[in-house]
């Protein structure tokens, strides 16, 4: 008996947690989404992104430790422009509180310097660790790797 009382509370845990953490996950996306938009756009929220964010970039070299402004100057800071948009988002809620989030997805489009596209092709894979503080989901950790061969990123 109490073995079912026990099957019969993890199933509603489950059950009343799951619309929850499409909510979370929905959210994340969004988020994401409009990151990746305002990086066209030359501008970027700085406040996405945890003190001492862990980062390594698809262009190679190790991992830093950058503030907010840090990492937001290295993305939107330089000469170059991303027009990408991210594709295949996939979020899995980690912790005992479900308060980390870890996020996958591709993210493909071009590079543009003056106006003019100088990688016309540009695919990366990004992992990423996000923590939830309050009511927002920092960044606390990203990697980039870039994508080769292959046609790009089917929508």
């Amino acid at each position: 008996m109490k073995r079912r009382i026990g099957l019969i509370m993890a199933v509603l845990m489950l059950a009343c947690s799951a619309p929850g953490q499409a909510d979370e996950a929905a959210a994340i996306k969004k988020n994401l989404e409009q990151m990746w938009s305002d990086v066209a756009q030359g501008k970027i929220d700085a406040s996405n992104f945890g003190e001492g964010t862990l980062t390594a970039y698809s262009s190679g070299g190790l991992w830093q430790s950058q503030s907010g402004e840090e990492l937001s100057a290295s993305i939107v800071g330089g000469p170059n422009i991303l027009h990408v948009k991210p594709h295949h988002i996939e979020i899995i809620f980690l912790g005992a509180k479900k308060d980390v989030a870890y996020a996958t997805y591709y993210l493909a489009g071009n590079i543009k310097n003056e106006g003019k596209v100088v990688v016309p092709n540009y695919r990366t894979r990004i992992s990423q660790v996000m923590e939830k503080r309050g009511n927002k989901w920092l960044w606390v950790g990203t990697h980039a790797s870039p994508l080769f061969g292959g046609s790009g990123v089917v929508d």
